[in-house]
């Protein structure tokens, strides 16, 4: 009797061990089960132009079109890849050779901002920078302008007009003053476009002077241009807007935006 008691003891402990066993995860199967990257596979970025691209053009956002691809090891495409560039976008880098559209953009045919030679590079035969001065009055250029962008510049300057300037005079001559005068301001555009090769990389702190340097913004102007902006740049004011959506008159004067101000003047006589 304690034979057969003995031998269901055993049979019992025997399949608990087994059932316990194969209760526990397979530590093989468990880990087939990541998903993992195919090794003989990459993933890569193409980027391809849009339109015909000359040697020396800085490219805008609307020059091309990004595309990410997975292509096998031997692929013939890996060599067009520019995901090397750690930019994510080709805004403002330099083409250094002429392509036709729907070509492949390559890394070997671009110049990035940040490099030495790329302010160099990017001037023609005819063609200086010109720096613009960033002050915490403007500072607001640093975060709407990159390298590529087009602008335009504007000279905000305060206009006499005739009888003031023979008032003026008068006063001279007399030793007194007019105080009924009949300045207004003038918003010009000077010349349109100008591309920014470069932007200062600047870190604002408050105890700077509102009327303290920060850095300059470097923009890519043909000889003439220069000849004018140093002739008027004293005269006023200077300022850098986008030149798409601005005013068509290429002048604006405070009495046309404000007309109230001079029915004002006109009562006061």
């Amino acid at each position: 009797m304690m034979f057969f008691v003995s031998l269901i003891v055993i049979a019992v402990g025997v399949v608990g061990i087994l059932v316990f066993a194969g209760s526990e995860p397979n530590p093989t199967t468990g880990t087939s089960t990541v998903t993992t990257q195919d090794p003989s596979k990459r993933r890569i970025v193409l980027a391809v132009a849009k339109t015909d691209l000359v040697n020396g053009h800085i490219i805008k956002p609307e020059d091309y079109q990004i595309s990410e691809l997975t292509v096998e090891e031997n692929s013939d495409l890996i060599s067009l890849d520019i995901s090397g560039l750690n930019s994510g976008s080709l805004r403002g880098y330099l083409l250094k050779s002429s392509i036709k559209a729907e070509s492949y953009i390559v890394a070997d045919m671009l110049d990035s901002p940040d490099s030495p030679g790329y302010v160099l590079n990017s001037l023609g035969t005819d063609e200086m920078t010109y720096s613009f001065p960033v002050r915490i009055s403007n500072s607001y250029l640093l975060d709407s302008l990159s390298p590529g962008d087009e602008v335009a510049l504007y000279l905000r300057m305060l206009e006499v007009s005739k009888d003031k300037r023979m008032k003026s005079e008068v006063s001279i001559e007399s030793g007194s003053s007019s105080a009924g005068g009949s300045d207004k301001y003038v918003l010009s555009r000077l010349i349109s476009p100008l591309t920014i090769l470069r932007m200062p990389k600047v870190d604002i702190k408050k105890e700077l002077r509102g009327d303290e340097v920060l850095g300059y913004i470097q923009l890519r102007a043909k000889t003439r241009d220069l000849e004018f902006i140093h002739t008027v740049e004293k005269a006023g004011e200077l300022l850098l807007l986008p030149v798409k959506g601005g005013s068509e008159a290429g002048k604006i004067r405070l009495d046309s935006l404000l007309p109230q101000l001079r029915t004002i003047k006109e009562i006061r006589g």
